[in-house]
């Protein structure tokens, strides 16, 4: 690996940011899914904020994603072939083939957030109403998240195919850790917004939790796995500020303390704090430590 590779020049609030959206966006719609078609009307709660999370947050994303190209303008060309205009798909670029995921996954999201919406009554002169039934729901539900969780690793997968060497060195392991990262995130937006909405289900759905807690520790076993993977050229994730993202804010805050409290708290019935406040503060973290995993990684493979 030549160290001379040149730096790509990635912003954070940008690149990481468009990572860290995407992936909340896609692992919350997947456990929508999920609960969709295996947990019934017991679910249904946990289906219906994950479809109503997954559509705002990735409409936030192109935006992020345009701004950090070179030339902004020409963005529709990962879409559209120059020349002609026409539809193209370039399988040589992840950035195109990502592009197209992107459309995709939103068109799928924009369906399970309107018929959210026509099925509780909120949006009575949807034109498709007399389209939606059962069926079909689960059909573009299924279809969406093969297309989030794509969205969801090809940003990992991008970061693998350059030839920067942290990012290099790490393949195969980004995409996959970026997508376990994504079901934890996407599992603690659902929670907040539950909670939020006070829509939380007693005594509990082990499920969900279940899910979780194994998300969580994915993502742990493959962050410890990539460092090793990368032997040393995993030096800027030992150092300075990257070193505090990523090992104290999302390996540390983001997934070891939250698994750990969820462990203990399964274990004793008399917990210090109120048992509703604490897994929010939890899910915070989770969502922090999120973040900050996308941060220290985009930061990493550019220094010098």
């Amino acid at each position: 690996m030549n160290p001379e590779v040149h730096i790509p020049g990635w912003e954070w609030y940008y690149v990481a940011m468009y990572f860290f959206i995407g992936g909340v966006s896609a692992g919350a719609y997947f456990i929508g899914t999920l609960a969709e078609l295996f947990g019934g009307e017991r679910h249904r709660e946990i289906s219906r904020t994950g479809f109503y999370i997954a559509f705002p947050l990735i409409l936030l994303t192109p935006p992020l994603l345009i701004a950090d190209l070179g030339r902004p303008e020409r963005f529709w060309h990962l879409l559209f072939d120059a020349k002609n205009g026409f539809p193209f798909f370039n399988f040589q670029s992840p950035l195109s083939v990502g592009s197209w995921a992107l459309l995709l996954f939103g068109g799928m999201a924009f369906l399970s957030f309107l018929d959210n919406l026509v099925s509780e009554g909120r949006f009575q002169s949807a034109p498709f109403a007399k389209a939606y039934s059962r069926i079909p729901r689960k059909w573009y539900a299924i279809v969406g998240s093969i297309a989030g969780f794509f969205v969801a690793g090809y940003t990992g997968v991008i970061l693998n195919v350059t030839a920067r060497p942290f990012w290099a060195a790490t393949d195969p392991l980004v995409g996959a850790l970026f997508i376990a990262s994504a079901a934890s995130t996407g599992a603690a937006a659902i929670y907040l917004v539950m909670a939020w909405r006070k829509q939380l289900a007693d005594p509990g759905l082990p499920g969900f939790d279940l899910f979780d807690r194994l998300a969580k520790v994915l993502e742990l076993l493959l962050a410890v796995g990539m460092v090793v993977l990368a032997g040393k050229y995993a030096a800027p994730l030992m150092t300075g500020i990257t070193a505090v993202m990523f090992w104290g804010g999302a390996v540390l805050l983001g997934t070891l303390l939250p698994l750990a409290a969820g462990w203990y708290a399964t274990r004793t019935a008399a917990i210090p704090v109120p048992a509703e406040r604490m897994a929010t503060v939890l899910a915070v973290l989770v969502l922090v430590g999120g973040a900050l995993l996308r941060i220290s990684m985009v930061h990493a493979g550019q220094v010098q």
